[in-house]
């Protein structure tokens, strides 16, 4: 049988949003506009087949176990056919096609507008953009490196040509593979110019992998899902899960300061630029380590036209009731760590970063904070239920109730060694200033 045209509905369903949500090989063509969409909108049947209704819910049961999902229609098409754009653009021999700068643009922003269609209005919708991006984010790169006198030659995502191949070259015995991160790797500058694009559409995935949100990104603009308890369940977890779990901590938290305003009251005068550990400052120095060891100065930076600015963020709650969210979701982070007895371990020279310090500082706040985000166990078995709390304020309780005496001793032995790590003065201020505004 002959598999239908990849510009349309069943064609780019089957080779490439199916393999992208449940796994395969992804395959990926010309750009695609939205003309494409509006003609695979007219034959939008396969996105309402119950196989692929059913991969969809599947993807969305590895967050939460009942996933409320929307049916799929243009908005969702529009992303899967900017996601689709963004790696055709970081393709190795897109400069061979195309050489105008007037093209370059006009992709750039045809990809552009696909994403900013595919904003989302409700959870359900956020939801349903994570399935996506989040999967994006996760995908795999099959590179050839062709080992010889002259160095090593990496081909991006392609087997090399035949040519490299001869009596004085390397043999196909000198050839390596190597399954790269995609998102991991040096881009083309106007790819990177794109990425925050993609994840402002998602603020789902920029919660649960914060270290790939966009510059001006903060927790709160996905709060709704930690006011969920199964939601935020997952996000703590999904959290906790990182090797790097402090850096992952301080970008929400000092993403929650700076959208605040927060951050010069609490650390002074300190100069900031942006929050460390972020993947813009991350991703800009390796490149240029990169560069600069490689000399692939022309092929990292090359840029298509004037830069053109990313989609505006949208708007930012700052009720009472939001920052509690995130600030329970954050220390409940930190019980969890220590819980698995790998909350010590990871504590060093991070400590020095300002948005660590405001995440370590947080645990130390929960004293004056505890009417309100309760506590992560119960001292009282008669106290409070576990359903009148959220759940980043629940912790471990023995049977009937009981508090577990162990991990109540170790959490306040975590808070000792923090309060070792975090200088008074920043503690002093957050309670000037965060405690102030959760509080009232």
């Amino acid at each position: 049988m002959v598999a239908p045209p990849f510009n349309t509905t069943a064609g780019f369903l089957a080779r490439f949003v199916e393999p992208l949500l449940g796994g395969g090989q992804v395959e990926v063509e010309a750009p695609l506009s939205a003309h494409d969409r509006e003609q695979m909108l007219t034959e939008a049947g396969p996105l309402l087949d119950p196989s692929f209704v059913h991969l969809r819910g599947r993807v969305g049961q590895r967050l939460v176990a009942d996933p409320a999902l929307p049916d799929p229609g243009a908005d969702e098409l529009s992303l899967w056919l900017g996601l689709h754009d963004v790696l055709a653009l970081d393709h190795p021999d897109t400069e061979r096609v195309w050489t105008r700068t007037s093209t370059w643009q006009k992709v750039e922003t045809e990809t552009r507008s696909l994403l900013a269609f595919a904003r989302p209005v409700d959870m359900a919708d956020a939801l349903a953009r994570h399935l996506a991006v989040g999967a994006f984010l996760d995908l795999r790169r099959e590179d050839h490196v062709v080992s010889g006198p002259d160095g090593e030659f990496r081909f991006r995502g392609q087997e090399p040509p035949r040519r490299r191949f001869g009596l004085f070259s390397p043999s196909v015995a000198d050839v390596r593979t190597e399954l790269v991160r995609w998102i991991d790797q040096p881009h083309a500058t106007i790819v990177d110019r794109l990425l925050p694009d993609v994840m402002w559409v998602s603020p789902l995935t920029s919660l649960l992998r914060p270290a790939w949100a966009p510059p001006g990104w903060t927790p709160l603009m996905a709060v709704e899902f930690l006011r969920a308890r199964p939601y935020a369940r997952a996000v703590c977890h999904a959290w906790a899960q990182e090797r790097e779990w402090l850096r992952i901590g301080g970008v929400v938290a000092g993403s929650l300061l700076r959208s605040l305003d927060l951050h010069g009251p609490v650390f002074g005068d300190v100069e900031i630029a942006g929050v460390p550990g972020g993947a813009a400052a991350m991703q800009r120095a390796a490149k240029a380590a990169r560069a600069e060891n490689l000399g692939f100065d022309d092929e990292l930076d090359r840029e298509f036209g004037d830069e053109q600015p990313a989609l505006p963020a949208p708007a930012i709650p700052t009720e009472a009731a939001d920052l509690g969210a995130v600030v329970g979701a954050l220390i409940h982070l930190h019980v969890l760590k220590v819980l698995e007895f790998d909350a010590r371990i990871s504590i060093g020279l991070g400590a020095r970063d300002w948005a660590v310090q405001t995440f370590l500082a947080l645990p130390l706040l929960l004293p004056a904070l505890e009417r309100t985000l309760g506590r992560p166990f119960f001292l009282d078995p008669a106290a409070d239920s576990p359903t009148d709390k959220p759940e980043a304020s629940r912790g471990p309780r023995g049977g009937a109730g009981a508090v577990d005496e162990g991990f109540a001793r170790r959490w306040e032995e975590y808070r000792d060694h923090l309060a070792g790590l975090v200088p008074r003065n920043v503690v002093d201020n957050l309670h000037a200033t965060l405690v102030r505004r959760i509080r009232e």
